[in-house]
């Protein structure tokens, strides 16, 4: 019987958790990559192809200013800076998790796009969320946002956290 109830307990956590993250319907636009700067010398580069991943931000569409709360129904750029060391390709994709529940998504990975050696990048996707008609929002919902690089079989990440909360 102890071992029906423990089912039936962890059946409803789980439930009633994926509810939590359901309540939200995110959306993220195609990656675009640009140049920051130089940052290595070419010596660098003979260890063959690596992705370092730097630093994970997110700013206001509207305005362009850094952004660790966002608003229901506004659009937002999350941007991640990395280094590359060599010269090859990558695949990335945005990964979110609700810092509540511990519950994960993640949007299909995009790629692979080419990079050469010595150079900061920038990638950025254009995010923003929406409730799901007919469900109701308990906010404020913290996220932590993760930009993912895959070189090989191996994923690298950054990650960076915002608040949505409502207007």
């Amino acid at each position: 019987m102890k071992r029906v109830m423990t089912l039936i307990v962890v059946m409803s956590v789980l439930l009633f958790s994926q509810l939590a993250l359901a309540q939200l319907q995110l959306r993220v636009g195609e990656p675009v990559l640009t140049e920051v700067g130089e940052v290595q010398d070419q010596a660098a580069a003979a260890a063959g192809f690596k992705i370092i991943p730097l630093q994970a931000f997110t700013v206001r569409a509207s305005d362009g200013h850094p952004q660790a709360s966002w608003q229901l129904l506004e659009e937002y750029y999350f941007r991640a800076l990395f280094v590359v060391s060599g010269t090859g390709s990558y695949y990335s994709r945005v990964k979110f998790t609700d810092i509540k529940t511990g519950l994960s998504g993640h949007f299909p990975k995009t790629g692979p796009h080419n990079a050469s050696s010595g150079v900061i990048y920038e990638i950025q996707s254009l995010l923003s969320a929406e409730p799901l008609p007919g469900v109701p929002v308990q906010l404020p919902r913290q996220l932590m946002l993760t930009y993912e690089f895959k070189v090989g079989a191996t994923w690298k990440a950054v990650s960076t956290k915002i608040w949505y909360y409502e207007p």
